[in-house]
């Protein structure tokens, strides 16, 4: 009997010392509004010598650089004004006093003319005379205010310091009648110019397309048309794909503003190479990769609009979100962009993609993070770069008897169009889409769940671009049990485990452009 007592202690204590051994993980507790990227919490850890700077977000160069004047004149074209009307003579502004009782008003014109020394003509429709009495005025207000008496208007030409008073029905038709000379007298030119010789050109194209090319040109070159349509006069431009040119026929100065501006459009556009990594990161991803790149601890604190980092105050807006305010320092640092909509949006500095390459495998390594993917692709500047990752769920349906077999994508897909901008930092329109199929109730076609961040960001060529914010919570309930005395009743339940893991990933999304020169 004592021999049976010892093994059952002895099985007793050797399954009790495996169920000590292997303790259930304790439940991650899950906070929905928390972030996974608190970037308030991530210290410093291995670089001494960093420099302690405050960057508030991405920084544009060096203000102080040179930056090249991109405007250049093409033609100087001097429009001939065939209608002079000035507002008033700047010597017009003397003090005057006048008192005219009954006078004729021809006659008062021309007194108000001795006094500024200048030329009235008076109409032969106006008549009538004036009764008024004006002190210290200037001699402009009192000109205005004697012909608003007789509702008259007057035209003034300063060039050659003429006054012109009549009705405004008869300045009108005059003014009329101005205009339809100056419009023979353009027609007069044209006929002129129209017995130069019409040459024809070819343009051959290197970057731009011929057609495009022709739109700027038509719209450059057109004048507007009696309804209101373009036109364009004695210039033909016609597109050739095969060769890339375009067939000019016009005038020789107008061959030659084609030429001057053909140099300026048709130039090589700079390329962006794109890359990206895609990954899982765990709730302590964060911290360890701020370590890593030697990131400073942040606090918040202050006024709006103030940001405090260790003592060190600088002006800017302050974080708007719980992901954390600016950080950094010159070697590796991390600014939170206070983005609504998600948890984690920043900017890693001067870090580099092949160097956040390695960090990735490192953590990777640690178990806190998994890289999903490691796309890039080289776009022009101001064109959309596409890198889709997914699946093509296929699923049936049926009708009129006819079975069909179709499909639903699911997939994770990173849209980027780079906008280089002078200063040397580059606009990023981002869109990031995670879609995946969900079982739907009573219908056999799938669902498909999306998520989806839209956002326009600001970064220095060569920074890095941090998006974060779709998450996924993974619950697993896994049991533990030792062979043959678990099933024993009562006893058994010592030698039996229960672990439940709840574990909330975010998918984070790092990109990296660089401007290829």
């Amino acid at each position: 009997m004592k021999k049976y007592l010892k093994i059952f202690l002895s099985i007793f204590l050797i399954g009790l010392l495996q169920s000590c051994a292997a303790p259930g993980k304790k439940p991650k507790s899950v906070h929905g509004d928390k972030p996974l990227i608190d970037t308030a919490e991530i210290i410093v850890q291995g670089r001494e010598d960093m420099d302690k700077k405050v960057i508030d977000g991405p920084k544009p160069y060096d203000t102080t650089l040179e930056r090249e004047d991109k405007r250049k004149t093409i033609t100087t074209e001097n429009i001939k004004n065939y209608v002079t009307i000035s507002d008033d003579f700047t010597r017009l502004k003397q003090l005057v006093s006048l008192n005219f009782q009954g006078l004729d008003f021809e006659y008062v014109m021309s007194l108000m003319a001795d006094i500024a020394g200048v030329n009235i003509l008076v109409g032969d429709e106006v008549s009538g005379t004036v009764n008024s009495k004006i002190e210290n005025v200037g001699w402009d207000i009192a000109f205005q205010t004697l012909l608003d008496m007789k509702t008259l208007v007057a035209d003034i030409d300063t060039a050659n310091g003429i006054i012109r008073v009549h009705t405004p029905e008869k300045l009108t038709a005059q003014e009329t009648a101005k205009s339809a000379r100056a419009e023979v007298l353009k027609k007069k030119i044209a006929l002129e110019e129209s017995v130069e010789p019409i040459l024809a050109e070819i343009f051959r194209l290197y970057y731009i397309s011929p057609t495009q090319a022709k739109t700027t040109l038509e719209a450059l070159f057109a004048t507007q048309g009696a309804e209101g349509t373009a036109t364009m006069s004695n210039l033909t431009i016609t597109v050739e794909d095969t060769t890339r040119s375009i067939i000019v026929r016009g005038h020789e100065p107008d061959l030659d503003t084609i030429d001057a501006v053909i140099r300026e459009i048709d130039v090589k556009t700079k390329q962006v190479l794109i890359e990206a990594f895609i990954v899982d990161a765990t709730s302590t991803f964060a911290k360890a990769l701020g370590a890593r790149v030697g990131a400073m601890s942040v606090s918040e604190r202050g006024a709006k609009g103030t940001t405090t980092i260790s003592g060190i105050t600088s002006g800017g807006n302050a974080a708007t979100t719980s992901a954390g305010v600016t950080l950094g320092a010159a070697a590796g640092t991390i600014s939170n962009q206070g983005i609504s909509g998600t948890s984690g949006i920043g900017i890693l500095k001067q870090i580099g993609a092949r160097a956040l390459k390695v960090e990735l495998e490192a953590l990777e390594s640690l178990a806190l993070s998994k890289t999903l993917s490691q796309p890039s692709v080289f776009t022009l500047n101001n064109q959309e770069a596409k890198i889709t990752q997914g699946t093509q769920i296929a699923y049936q349906t049926t009708s009129d008897g006819t079975t069909t077999t179709e499909f639903k994508e699911a997939a994770l897909s990173l849209t980027v169009t780079p906008s280089i901008i002078g200063d040397g930092n580059v606009l990023l329109d981002i869109k990031v889409n995670n879609d995946s199929a969900v079982a739907v109730e009573g219908s056999d076609e799938p669902g498909i769940k999306t998520n989806e961040i839209l956002t326009k960001l600001l970064v220095s060529d060569g920074d890095i671009v941090v998006i974060g914010g779709i998450k996924k919570n993974t619950i697993n309930d896994s049991k533990s049990k030792t062979p043959g005395i678990s099933s024993v009743p009562v006893v058994g339940n010592l030698f039996k485990s229960k672990n439940k893991t709840d574990e909330l990933v975010e998918l984070l999304i790092f990109i990296a452009p660089r401007v290829i020169e």
